[in-house]
């Protein structure tokens, strides 16, 4: 275990940083991370092949990438509930049944963020209600072509990627694949 012997943070908004001096064997060296509250990816099926991915404009790497939805979770919300929000904000369709994939931590060298996954059958129910900042481009594709989009990168988001091996570890449970 590490001996913290000072610690400074900072707020920046939804992330805080953590700036510490820790102790190990004698020894002390400076330590960062981020801290974020937790969030939720959810893969929308459409059918038993087909699944709903975004495309969105992502600010900090400068381009579009694809990715399913994703988002906080609300103070007192449960995952479930944040993952059926999201789905509904981001794309206008519903989740009609949830399945919990588990989670990731998708940087614990360098934050503490906590990713819970799902996957769910979803139908178009609505317009989506967008934050400000959202460009988002929904697109329906079997899943012979996420596969193929992760395996050429040009789908790497990380949460995604893990739900999708987390979807295929559920089927293969289930006898299903």
């Amino acid at each position: 275990m590490y001996k913290v012997v000072k610690k400074d943070t900072i707020n920046a908004d939804r992330f805080t940083i953590i700036q510490e001096k820790v102790e190990k064997d004698g020894q002390i060296a400076p330590f960062s991370y981020v801290t974020i509250g937790f969030g939720i990816s959810i893969i929308p099926f459409v059918d038993e092949d087909h699944v709903l991915v975004l495309k969105e404009y992502r600010h900090p790497v400068g381009s579009w990438q694809y990715e399913f939805p994703s988002g906080g979770i609300d103070e007192g919300e449960e995952a479930s509930a944040a993952a059926k929000r999201e789905l509904l904000e981001e794309t206008g369709y519903e989740a009609s049944e949830i399945i919990p994939l588990g989670f990731t931590y998708p940087s614990f060298g360098s934050t503490n963020e906590k990713i819970t996954l799902f996957a769910a059958k979803a139908s178009k129910a609505a317009a989506p209600q967008r934050e400000i900042l959202e460009e988002i481009k929904g697109e329906i594709i079997s899943t012979d072509q996420l596969e193929d989009l992760i395996a050429s990168g040009q789908f790497a988001h990380g949460a995604g990627e893990v739900a999708w091996l987390k979807w295929l570890l559920y089927q293969k449970r289930q006898g299903q694949h």
